[in-house]
């Protein structure tokens, strides 16, 4: 079934790809190490709901897409509870994403896969970043300013981090540099580093200040 959505991640733009089962789970992904499975399983039965909830509005729905600032999300079911979910940049081809999701649903179709043990994916929630207010438009300031720096991927990465970092004690200005640390780590590049943090810097001084 990797076959299948590798011929996908080929597209220009194409980040990866990830199909799911509303009971068996994650069924295959090619998404890179980032995108945990917890939260790709997580993903997934949220567009099997949308998916449930557009059929009574519209009969012929073939694909839901989500558009975000720095990523697009592309999900189109191959059979009932089961569906893949295309992540990718805001450039992508729409018109050889569908011709290629059409390929990949007649493969799905004729069973021209094999199938591979996934592993197995808690059913518990990951933890939330418990916050409100100021606090919580700052880190969304912050999560926009990474978009500059890693692009389509930033949103996830800072979802990630942001709970790890919750993680470790209590979502709280005065820890705001052990969440930048985490950042950094995953940032990586110095230049990168340097540039986020003088992107981040007017945001932390302007919270300071009220």
């Amino acid at each position: 079934m990797i076959q299948l959505i590798d011929e996908l991640k080929v597209i220009p733009g194409v980040i990866g790809a990830c199909i799911v089962n509303s009971q068996d789970g994650i069924k295959a992904t090619n998404l890179p190490t980032i995108f945990k499975p917890e939260r790709l399983l997580a993903v997934g039965k949220h567009l099997l709901k949308l998916y449930s909830a557009g059929r009574v509005s519209f009969s012929d729905l073939t694909d839901i897409t989500l558009n975000y600032d720095e990523s697009v999300v592309i999900a189109r079911e191959l059979e009932k509870n089961t569906l893949v979910f295309v992540i990718c940049d805001p450039t992508f081809n729409h018109n050889l994403m569908t011709m290629s999701l059409n390929l990949l649903q007649e493969e799905y179709k004729l069973g021209n896969f094999s199938t591979e043990e996934m592993p197995a994916v808690a059913s518990t929630q990951p933890p939330q970043v418990d916050t409100s207010g100021k606090l919580q438009d700052l880190l969304e300031e912050m999560k926009g300013a990474l978009g500059k720096i890693l692009g389509p991927m930033a949103g996830f990465v800072f979802d990630e981090v942001a709970e790890e970092w919750a993680e470790q004690g209590a979502p709280h200005f005065s820890r705001i540099e052990g969440l930048i640390d985490l950042l950094n780590h995953e940032i990586s590049e110095q230049d990168k580093i340097d540039s986020y943090r003088q992107l981040v810097a007017p945001m932390l001084k302007t919270f300071q200040e009220g």
